[in-house]
């Protein structure tokens, strides 16, 4: 594999001038991106990190240059020390951090990896508790977010205050399974990026296999496979999500 760019080497991700020819006035064009075992297993001991090679990180990067913001759950930030930017070296614009939390517990200061030249946004549910907004306050912008009834953040509103709010036409998602989960059920996702890892993790995990749509009404969710690639033992493969009207 020649550089990460080759998954796009007969496609692109919609830019700016292209977002509104998809139906997308209100909310950001949404990318999920994932890498899972051959078994389904999206992470070794909670830790996606831990599935994939220098080249799914490479990929990874790259579609991160590509997005206005990357955006994961609390639960991610809470499974590991990771960072949502690009490599130090990169002189590529730095996406906007954008992180979901339902409780406001969130360990930024010991596993956000901070990018002096990266922005950094919490969306807290309008339900959680106030000493938390105090706290990462100090550590981020903070914008209160709307509540479904079972008190979860209503991401579809979250989606419509990154528009409005923030100028974000393309979003990347990285997880974990709620949001992603969410994201799908409620028609809110473009775009799905898999890598597959030339591993087994094995029945005996604690790991869940991966779940992006369940309970849900009418059916199995259609893919239309846009692009794949072959990289060493890794498979890279890009879908379109059907939406339904």
């Amino acid at each position: 594999m020649a550089g990460s760019n080759i998954i796009y080497e007969n496609t692109k991700i919609p830019m700016d001038n292209d977002i509104d020819s998809v139906g997308h006035s209100t909310r950001p064009y949404v990318l999920l991106n994932m890498v899972q075992s051959a078994d389904g297993k999206t992470a070794i001991e909670g830790k996606a990190s831990r599935l994939g090679t220098d080249i799914d990180r490479s990929v990874m990067r790259d579609l991160r240059s590509r997005a206005d913001a990357v955006m994961v759950g609390g639960g991610t930030v809470r499974a590991e020390r990771l960072s949502l930017s690009l490599d130090p070296e990169d002189a590529r614009t730095v996406p906007r951090a954008v992180i979901l939390t339902n409780t406001g517990d969130l360990p930024l200061e010991g596993n956000l990896v901070r990018d002096q030249r990266q922005e950094v946004l919490v969306l807290l549910s309008e339900r959680a508790d106030k000493d938390a907004e105090r706290h990462l306050g100090r550590l981020a912008e903070i914008r209160r977010v709307p509540a479904t009834q079972s008190g979860a953040i209503d991401v579809a509103n979250a989606l419509e205050i990154m528009k409005s709010s923030y100028g974000i036409d393309i979003l990347l998602c990285e997880g974990g399974q709620a949001l992603n989960h969410a994201l799908i059920s409620s028609d809110l996702a473009d775009e799905l990026f898999v890598t597959m890892a030339p591993l087994l993790v094995g029945t005996n995990s604690s790991e869940q296999p991966a779940v992006l749509l369940k309970d849900r009404p009418g059916g199995p969710k259609a893919l239309h496979l846009i692009s794949s690639q072959v990289a060493g033992d890794e498979l890279f493969l890009r879908y379109s999500i059907e939406r339904h009207p």
